[in-house]
Formats: C-alpha cells, sequence, structure tokens
C-alpha cells in the first residue's frame, strides 16, 4: 500500500512539475511579445521628460506610435490663448485616432497654468517645463511642433499656429500611423 501512494505522490509531482515549466514558457514568451509589440520612435535632440500638472513623470518617448504635437506656450501669451481653442477642439476629435499634445508651458507659475486650462478646457498632459524651451531652442511663443508616430519632425510651428493648417498635417500622420500598424 505505501508503494502505491510513493507512486502517486511521484506522479503528482512530476504533473505539477510539467504544469510549471510550461507556465513558465507561456509567461516568457508572453513578456516577450508585449515588449516586441511597443512601437518605436527616435526623437532625437528633441526627447525630454518633464512632470505634468498632475504629478505624471511624461517622456516624450512614451507616445511613440502616436502622432504628437509639443506645443511649447505661456498663459499670458495672446497667439498662445487664440491657438488653445483649436488644439482642444483637434485633440477631442483625434485622440481615438493615435494623436496626443503635450503642452509645456514656460516662463509662468503652476496656478497661472492650472487657471488657464480650466477656462479653455484643456484635456491633454500639461506641465512646466522651462528647460523644455530650452532644450527646444524656443524664442518665440507659441513654438509647436508636430511629430510623426516614428518620432520624425513632420513641421516646425513657431507663432500662432491655426487648426486648419495644423489639420491636413495631421491627417497626413495619422494615415502614416494606420500603414505602420
Amino acid at each position: 500500500m505505501m508503494k502505491g501512494n510513493d507512486r502517486m505522490k511521484r506522479l503528482i509531482l512530476a504533473g505539477i512539475m510539467v504544469l510549471c515549466a510550461v507556465w513558465m514558457v507561456y509567461a516568457f514568451q508572453s513578456a516577450k511579445s508585449s515588449k516586441a509589440s511597443k512601437p518605436a520612435a527616435n526623437y532625437g535632440k528633441y526627447e525630454f521628460s518633464y512632470t505634468t500638472l498632475d504629478g505624471k513623470k511624461v517622456n516624450l518617448s512614451d507616445y511613440a506610435g502616436k502622432t504628437v504635437l509639443v506645443n511649447i506656450w505661456a498663459p499670458w501669451c495672446g497667439p498662445c490663448k487664440l491657438e488653445t481653442p483649436g488644439f482642444v477642439k483637434i485633440y477631442k476629435e483625434y485622440k481615438e485616432r493615435g494623436f496626443e499634445i503635450l503642452s509645456v508651458a514656460v516662463n509662468t507659475n503652476e496656478s497661472d497654468v492650472r487657471e488657464f486650462m480650466q477656462k479653455y478646457g484643456v484635456q491633454f498632459p500639461v506641465g512646466i517645463g522651462d528647460n523644455v524651451g530650452r532644450q527646444y531652442g524656443t524664442y518665440g511663443i507659441p513654438d509647436n511642433y508636430l511629430f510623426n508616430p516614428d518620432g520624425s519632425l513632420v513641421k516646425r510651428f513657431v507663432g500662432y499656429t491655426k487648426e486648419e493648417v495644423l489639420r491636413p498635417l495631421l491627417e497626413e500622420s495619422l494615415k502614416l500611423a494606420a500603414k505602420t500598424k
């Protein structure tokens, strides 16, 4: 009778070991495929990081695979006030198709930025980053950069960016993104 129990225990143990081995192979393959599926983008000298007003650390490269508009602005800037409603509208319209705006306020303070966001209904990530303005060589605001999903620069806009000028470039970039999926 003992021999039968020992044999049964060995069979159960062997079965558990086989199940563990199968699970480990599956977990490894899943981790490998999820890493491989993350799109790559090379933003080169434009790569930056900042902290949003929500306290989230954001890197431009976090948005690889998306069309991204980097918007450098200030709440006291007249042209910035003019272009923001158009950006809010475009963001709502294109967000689900893979468009993102990273908004970087410069030469300002948090309370003025929050007031501006509330006034214009800004829903995209916003932070304060004088270092980003310096890195980008910003000499006038607003200063906007549209990037393709692969990180290549589509266009730099210095000064007020009209919605109707941005829209066709955005459409073209989103079509490019759809082809690469």
